[in-house]
């Protein structure tokens, strides 16, 4: 059988089977599936099924003739108009179907958090990624207790699995020998820096790899928490943590 012109239908969205069959009825003019099976070599039921949705794309034309049905296809220039029409309602479709792209592509996707037993969830988050965290701390200790329950649970959790924590701590009441304890209970590491470069008053939390959350208390002193799902602002926070820790522990 003629494999280029099969290869040819295949690239407009026929399959092997379905250009055999049309390339056959083709040649055939018009005959049973019988016929068109015994031609291809494919069995009369799986040409029946061929024949019957290439009927509803409007390929195969039928006609009764002494109760035997029998099949043609239309010429390879009405195919063409056909496929060109296709291809034009596509085509028509594109801006729109870009739009929905661009949604879901671009767009990240951010989660609001409030009040304090919201914050159980933003932990139940944390003590389920998979991946090492990097956080940079500012919560003072006047806060630290609205949800110390939710952090001893995460920090079991992912001790459990190995995962380490690295974090820079930027409050100025920070314990510098009680973080170094804790550093070796809950498998962690924390760099204190108390001369920051620059002001910080939300705890920015990197963690699974495209998620971030960013954890602040507002001037009534309830917690607030902002998570954001969107690689650019991952990486882009990734990078500043990195870059801040590498600059204090080279000093060291």
């Amino acid at each position: 059988m003629h494999s280029d012109l099969i290869t040819t239908l295949q690239s407009y969205g026929f399959s092997d089977k379905e250009a055999k069959v049309y390339l056959v009825a083709l040649e055939l003019w018009s005959s049973p599936a019988s016929t068109i099976a015994r031609q291809t070599g494919i069995k009369r039921v799986t040409v029946y099924t061929i024949l019957k949705d290439l009927k509803n794309k409007w390929i195969v034309n039928s006609l009764e003739r002494k109760d035997i049905t029998y099949f043609s296809v239309v010429s390879p220039q009405i195919l063409l108009d056909i496929l060109e029409q296709k291809y034009l309602q596509f085509k028509e479709k594109i801006p729109e179907l870009l739009l929905i792209v661009e949604k879901i592509w671009s767009a990240p996707k951010i989660t609001y958090l409030e009040w304090a037993w919201w914050l159980e969830k933003l932990f139940a988050d944390f003590a389920s990624t998979k991946d090492n965290m990097r956080v940079i701390l500012w919560t003072p200790k006047t806060h630290k207790k609205s949800f110390s329950s939710h952090v001893w649970r995460y920090r079991m959790m992912r001790k459990k699995r190995w995962l380490i924590s690295q974090r820079i701590v930027t409050s100025d009441d920070t314990d510098i020998k009680k973080e170094k304890n804790d550093d070796k209970k809950y498998w962690r590491k924390t760099l204190v820096v108390k001369d920051f470069p620059f002001s910080i008053n939300a705890d920015i939390n990197i963690y699974w790899p495209g998620k971030i959350s960013i954890l602040f208390f507002d001037k009534h002193d309830i917690p607030h928490a902002i998570i954001i799902e969107n690689n650019e602002v991952y990486n882009t926070l990734l990078g500043i943590f990195e870059y801040i820790w590498k600059l204090n522990t080279s000093k060291k």
